[in-house]
């Protein structure tokens, strides 16, 4: 059996067998159904490559993509993908659990970097979990909203989408400041030990890299993420 790597890059390669017009709707296509978190990526790719091999056939036989997908590519793959068993519950702690060092590493670097300029250096042994652990959910978030974006402007181009994505990443970076000040000013309560921002950061310089380089090519790891901003997103 196939792993989940080796179909993606069966699909990435195969897909460079259609012509300009066709393997750019199926690129968008492709990273819709990559982008969505309610199916299980060995599933997702294994679709993908069905399809594939049905629209390499219709354009062998002079039918385009746009034709094959009944001029509507973004209903169709909901379609496909509404057929697999949604894992949305199981995608998201599977993420978290296999991003959980990396998502540690970001943390520990806004910690160190804000820290700069609210002046925290104390650290309170009884908020600082909880403070992880909102932090942490933050960050998630902020990747899943970027996956989300993604996926709206797979097909369509909208001014609006980009606005509600520069707001939503307004809010959620006034919401990593307030969980990093918040316990320094409201919290600041029981024993607490004396970090400096530079720790938090050097931590992150060391973790970071490590994180990242042990990440396998999954269909919604950090790697994916990163290649698909400057695509995608108004950056």
């Amino acid at each position: 059996m196939k792993s989940t790597e080796r179909l993606m890059r069966e699909n990435n390669v195969k897909s460079l067998r259609l012509n300009n017009t066709d393997r750019e709707t199926f690129e968008n296509y492709m990273t819709y159904v990559r982008a969505d978190l309610s199916v299980n990526p060995y599933d997702s790719e294994k679709m993908l490559n069905r399809i594939l091999a049905q629209l390499l056939q219709a354009e062998k036989e002079g039918t385009l993509a746009m034709d094959f997908f009944d001029h509507d590519p973004k209903s169709h793959a909901k379609n496909e993908i509404k057929k697999l068993p949604n894992e949305t519950l199981i995608n998201i702690f599977k993420y978290i659990f296999q991003h959980i060092l990396l998502f540690f590493g970001i943390f520990c670097f806004l910690k160190g970097f804000i820290g700069f300029f609210i002046g925290a250096k104390r650290l309170y042994i009884y908020t600082f979990p909880i403070m992880l652990l909102v932090g942490i959910s933050i960050i998630f978030i902020f990747i899943w909203m970027v996956f989300k974006t993604v996926q709206m402007q797979c097909f369509t181009k909208s001014h609006w989408t980009w606005i509600m994505t520069y707001v939503s990443i307004i809010l959620l970076l006034c919401a990593i400041f307030y969980v990093f000040f918040v316990p320094q000013a409201a919290l600041a309560v029981g024993p607490y030990i004396l970090i400096s921002n530079w720790t938090f950061i050097i931590i992150s310089f060391i973790i970071v890299p490590i994180a990242a380089s042990s990440l396998g090519p999954s269909t919604m790891n950090i790697t994916t993420f990163f290649s698909l901003m400057p695509i995608y997103l108004p950056f």
